[in-house]
Order: structure tokens, then sequence, then C-alpha cells
């Protein structure tokens, strides 16, 4: 099973934290406060497992705000996180 696939499945034990990932999420709902509808971990499951919270941001982006997806990368490489879509299939 992937790092995407056990995601789905709640199991975040692949994962090491890093220092940006709160960043980034902070840094995505300061730019698009909407996102954190379609953003996990939610704010709920954080307060069950605080640690996930510097191990991943999963997106469920709808089509309407796939114009946005240029900046989330950009934040993402600044900071050198990496990604997956599931959608396609690719690591970015």
């Amino acid at each position: 099973m992937g790092i995407f696939d056990g995601l789905a499945d709640g199991d975040t034990e692949a994962l090491e934290p890093h220092s940006d990932v709160p960043w980034f999420r902070s840094e995505l709902l300061s730019r698009w406060p909407d996102l954190v509808d379609v953003l996990e971990p939610m704010e709920g499951d954080l307060l069950e497992v605080p640690e996930d919270g510097a191990k991943y941001v999963l997106l469920t982006l709808p089509v309407g705000v796939l114009d946005r997806l240029d900046g989330i990368f950009d934040l993402a490489w600044r900071h050198g996180l990496s990604g997956y879509s599931g959608v396609a299939d690719e690591a970015f």
C-alpha cells in the first residue's frame, strides 16, 4: 500500500514530521480560508492526533478552485515539501 492509500485509511505511520508542514497549512488557510472545508487533517482530527499536523496536508480540491494549484505548489516547493496527486498518480 502506498502512502496516499494509507492516508485514505488514516495510517500516517510512514510519514515523518516536518517543521514546515504546519507553516504550509497555516499559509494555505491564510491565503484561501475556504480551503478549510477540503483540508485534512481537519481541526477535530488534530485534537485527537496532534502530531499529524506536522506530517501531512491533504487537499481534495473541487474543480472550481483548481486554478489555485500553481500557488499551492509554489508554497510547498519554497519549503522543500513534496506532494502527490492521486488523480494524476504522480509525485511533484
